[in-house]
């Protein structure tokens, strides 16, 4: 039988065993990523609508139900449209769904410059109702998806978990709400509902 060493009888491993788990742990305990402020959150969503609303984009190339376009300051992003009307009765409904997907896209929003990919992209989704008999005019809708983003030295993932409130009495009164880049977020959100 072999009789099993005690510890004090070798200190130098033990010593060095000990250093070295010492220093595996100092290596392996990493700061989590710095996500995006709330600031900075408010920033990439005004940004986004700004590039999905521009009226004048340089084209790089067309697709069938889109096309792809040049971001501000570089890199491009794919752009996917769907509308359909269906009508119902006395009601009338338009859909509408918009689908962002940048590549190394390069955004300028409110002093910040953020790089911009898909994961897997944001889609943007709004359903029209105009009733004709009572002259309503019902709006929902929702924006989701996700992105990589770079800004400064720090990167992260932002998810997106957004759904439209109108106010039925003043259909320009809209908001968005829910969760973007782990932030609960409230936005503006007139732009995305047609007049009516």
């Amino acid at each position: 039988m072999f009789a099993m060493p005690r510890i004090n009888a070798i200190p130098g491993v033990t010593v060095l065993l000990a250093a070295a788990a010492i220093v595996g742990c100092e290596d392996s305990t990493t700061e989590p990523a710095e996500g995006l402020s709330r600031e900075e959150t408010e920033a990439l969503y005004l940004g986004m609508q700004e590039l999905a609303t521009d009226t004048t984009p340089e084209v790089i190339s067309v697709t069938p139900d889109g096309g792809v376009y040049a971001c501000p300051l570089g890199g491009q992003v794919a752009a996917t449209f769907q509308f359909s009307e269906e009508t119902a009765a006395d009601t009338v409904r338009l859909l509408t769904s918009i689908t962002l997907d940048p590549e190394g896209c390069v955004l300028p929003s409110e002093g910040h410059e953020f790089t911009l990919d898909g994961n897997p992209d944001v889609t943007t989704e709004v359903n029209t109702a105009i009733v004709g008999s009572t002259f309503e005019f019902l709006v929902e809708g929702t924006v989701s998806g996700g992105l990589d983003w770079m800004l400064d030295d720090r990167s992260g993932t932002c998810m997106i978990d957004l759904t439209l409130a109108v106010d039925p009495a003043q259909p320009t009164s809209t908001t968005l709400s829910g969760t973007m880049c782990g932030q609960e977020v409230e936005f503006d959100a007139g732009g995305l509902v047609p007049a009516g």
